[in-house]
């Protein structure tokens, strides 16, 4: 058998080795998982919350048909924003279901601050577990959250989280496949700019990446009612296995600000600076959430 084609059997060799915990208490969560860098996945509190069983295609059209929203088409060439209403882009995810063959894939609705533009959506979130966040963000939490909406194929290319955050995933509706690599594999990854990859660990190619047979890649799937927790840093890829609605929190503690104010020496750009910098004068300096939201609250359409 040839080298290279041993060498890519290899890479393709990936460890479903994620924890699954059940109701995890946010005391086992923080001791467990979010001081020690290690991801998770938790069930069981998801499907408790009232609108868990509400949320649709439909029932987000019938919410806020005239919405203005975007949506994002990721490519080799960067990442193109196409603007249009919820009406239409749902429209076009049932088109897309109905018969993926003959008709092209939507763009993704990708890191939008859908609660809130539509602020009924909240309750619907409830009971939320926001003690498994520090406390500064509990004032208002669902302000940090941002949102996924897409049809079955929708990816989300190899990437860590701009600003070095800790992410916290809540699916809600549809299927999601996840690969997720540790920062300390990040180097056989072949970044380009500051926070995105250029190897596909769906399939990935060696002769281009040599260096990614040497990575340890994690792939599982997420179910709707799943969070998943990945520390600052981790790099990810997700693929929509169904038609998918989802949302994310990324948050800092008190260590992680302080460690990304220092990854500017690592290139972060100013930008990304410039928002850790307000978020470690709340978790450092107790500076409250009500004064620093205003300056942050643009990073909630950052595209980076």
């Amino acid at each position: 058998m040839r080298i290279d084609k041993i060498q890519k059997d290899k890479a393709m060799i990936v460890s479903s080795a994620i924890e699954r915990r059940y109701k995890l208490s946010s005391d086992e969560f923080n001791k467990d998982y979010v001081e020690l860098g290690k991801p998770v996945i938790i069930s069981g509190v998801v499907t408790s919350w009232n609108g868990f069983d509400k949320w649709s295609l439909k029932y987000l059209k019938d919410l806020s048909p005239s919405l203005n929203i975007y949506a994002k088409k990721f490519s080799n060439d960067g990442i193109e924003i196409c603007s249009l209403t919820m009406e239409r882009y749902i429209e076009l995810i049932e088109n897309y279901e109905e018969n993926p063959q003959n008709n092209a894939r939507p763009p993704y609705c990708h890191d939008l601050p859908l609660f809130s533009l539509i602020p009924s959506l909240v309750k619907d979130a409830q009971p939320f577990p926001f003690d498994y966040l520090p406390e500064w963000y509990w004032h208002e939490w669902w302000r940090y959250c941002q949102f996924f909406l897409g049809s079955s194929n929708s990816i989300t290319p190899l990437h860590f989280d701009c600003l070095l955050t800790n992410n916290i995933f809540f699916q809600i509706v549809g299927r999601k496949q996840f690969t997720i690599l540790l920062p300390e594999d990040a180097k056989y990854c072949y970044r380009k700019g500051w926070r995105w990859f250029l190897v596909n660990p769906e399939n990935p190619d060696l002769n281009k990446y040599p260096e990614y047979k040497n990575a340890r890649p994690i792939k599982f799937i997420v179910n709707p009612g799943d969070i998943v927790y990945m520390p600052p840093g981790t790099l990810h890829h997700v693929r929509s296995l169904d038609m998918s609605i989802s949302f994310n929190i990324d948050w800092h503690t008190q260590k992680s600000s302080l460690n990304a104010l220092a990854a500017i020496t690592k290139g972060m750009p100013l930008q990304n600076l410039y928002y850790n910098f307000l978020l470690a004068m709340g978790l450092v300096l107790k500076v409250p959430p009500q004064i620093i939201f205003k300056y942050y609250k643009s990073y909630l359409n950052y595209v980076s």
